[in-house]
């Protein structure tokens, strides 16, 4: 395949033997020479940096104010708890905070899937140790506040957005990137009898909260946004030019034509929630005259959209006396 004399890869495939929840490989070839590592570090710079995902951001437990407390009948210490508790991958896609709580009272190791988690909420690594009563009688109770956000975050910048405030509240370091590692390697690859082409393989090892197929999915949108809003400043029409006449007619036009014929407007403009924004905007779709260009079939194929989000979707095309495409 080419375009603009350019060699297009003509093979993009997982390693089926090796593809896991957490691991993945995959092979793009082949490209023209520069092209692999061009996209190699383009993808791992964003996958790296940029992908969101949920991560604890306080510890309360019960019977110790601060991080430095004695929990008796405890094997482990409140320090090593929080270490324990960072560990956890939770898979949430909300925006509010969520708590996963933990109640324990007889001797035994207590992990991740000893936590209560409320709906929409999972654990990926349910075999995480989080702390062995030794003692009979010993109650322990652990409470972990999960936000979703993106990058790394410390103690101390929570503590300056006012969370933390309150006795026996442990704020830890979140980091929220669901992507582990990612290594990319270029070697060369044959078309015809030119040897000069490369061969791209991208190996992708993510906390199981996310696979390594939607870890490259997502970075790949998050690029081709960038590269939409680029290549949209060279795209703009311009205005056509208006011809007076002698004669002016008077046409009366409904509200719905007025609204139609109004400039386009943000998602993120209207009274649409974060979430349903951050939905559609991942599948492309930015402003007003976007969304009604999809049909309900095209929506529904994105990923966290359904029946309900539809419903949602056409009442706020109908205040914009817009409806989605047949």
């Amino acid at each position: 395949m080419e375009f603009m004399k350019l060699h297009l890869p003509d093979i993009i495939e997982w390693d089926s033997e090796t593809l896991t929840d957490v691991y993945g490989r995959m092979t793009v070839t082949a490209l023209e020479r520069g092209f692999g590592r061009t996209l190699g570090t383009a993808l791992r710079r964003v996958m790296l940096s940029s992908l969101e995902g949920a991560a604890p951001v306080s510890v309360s437990i019960k019977g110790a104010e601060h991080e430095f407390s004695v929990l008796s009948g405890v094997m482990e210490d409140v320090p090593d708890i929080i270490l324990n508790v960072k560990s956890l991958s939770v898979r949430y896609d909300g925006e509010e905070t969520v708590q996963l709580v933990l109640k324990a009272d007889k001797p035994g190791v207590y992990t991740g899937a000893s936590f209560e988690c409320p709906e929409g909420v999972a654990i990926a690594n349910p075999d995480q140790v989080i702390a062995e009563i030794t003692d009979s009688g010993t109650e322990l109770e652990i409470s972990v506040d999960v936000e979703r956000g993106k990058g790394f975050v410390t103690q101390d910048e929570w503590y300056n957005t006012g969370k933390g405030r309150e006795i026996g509240t442990i704020l830890v370091d979140s980091w929220f990137c669901p992507v582990k590692k990612v290594n990319f390697e270029v070697k060369s690859a044959r078309v015809g009898d030119r040897t000069d082409y490369d061969r791209l393989g991208i190996e992708v090892t993510t906390d199981g909260s996310i696979s390594p197929k939607d870890a490259i999915e997502n970075a790949t949108r998050i690029l081709m946004r960038h590269f939409e809003m680029i290549l949209g400043i060279g795209l703009e029409e311009p205005a056509p030019e208006i011809v007076e006449t002698e004669e002016e007619e008077t046409v009366e036009v409904s509200a719905p034509a007025l609204e139609s014929a109004a400039e386009d407007v943000d998602l993120a403009d209207t009274d649409l929630s974060k979430r349903y924004v951050k939905i559609l905007s991942a599948g492309g779709i930015a402003t007003i005259d976007q969304l009604a260009a999809k049909t309900e079939s095209e929506l529904l194929e994105l990923r966290n959209f359904g029946a309900a989000s539809l419903n949602v979707v056409r009442e706020l095309l109908e205040t914009h006396g817009r409806s989605l495409a047949e």
